[in-house]
């Protein structure tokens, strides 16, 4: 059996808050872009948190500041007696104790771009070829690594301490344009 990760009822208040801004479009009422927007990044938030072991406890934090501007964005819309309905439900969801499934995403992450403590990993998109020996200079100038993607074709992956990191892609970004401005000339 999976062992599961618990967002300690934030990912059970994002399905309340979704399911009251979907009532409150039935029932007519202007629900402003801006809840949706911020339900769509409190999903992703969540769904990173649950599917990423080393993410901390403070991403979920995040989360959950986002839900309640949600929440006080949609109790101004509600009438009094839905608002005590929702209220009741939010109180249950936050207690961990109301039975309703987060709609995890498990396709939107990628295991080669990650961040763990100060160690970062980004993956960049080429539009041609480097040899292996020129990934393998620019792992020791700048103190990272650099690899092809395992994962896609035409990527490298960029990972080490994030300033060497950060310094290694605006370095890099020559060769990246470059590439780019020169891709129908085959391998470099």
């Amino acid at each position: 059996m999976e062992n599961k990760r618990s967002a300690y009822g934030v990912d059970k208040q994002w399905v309340v808050l979704n399911e009251l801004a979907f009532l409150l479009v039935r029932q007519g009422k202007k629900v402003p872009e801006e809840v949706f927007s911020i339900l769509r990044n409190a999903k992703n938030i969540i769904s990173y948190y649950l599917l990423d072991e080393h993410t901390s406890f403070n991403t979920l934090l995040k989360a959950n500041n986002e839900l309640a501007k949600v929440q006080s964005i949609l109790f101004t819309l509600c009438e009094e007696d839905t608002i005590k309905e929702y209220m009741e439900k939010l109180t249950q969801a936050m207690m961990d104790k109301l039975d309703v499934e987060f709609p995890l995403d498990r396709n939107l992450f990628n295991t080669e771009v990650k961040k763990r403590n100060n160690i970062q990993s980004i993956r960049i998109r080429l539009d041609g070829e480097l040899q292996p020996e020129i990934l393998s200079n620019f792992s020791e100038w700048y103190g990272v690594i650099f690899e092809y993607s395992k994962e896609f074709e035409n990527y490298i992956v960029i990972e080490g301490e994030e300033n060497r990191v950060k310094n290694a892609l605006k370095n890099f970004s020559t060769v990246w344009k470059f590439l780019r401005n020169n891709s129908t000339a085959g391998k470099y």
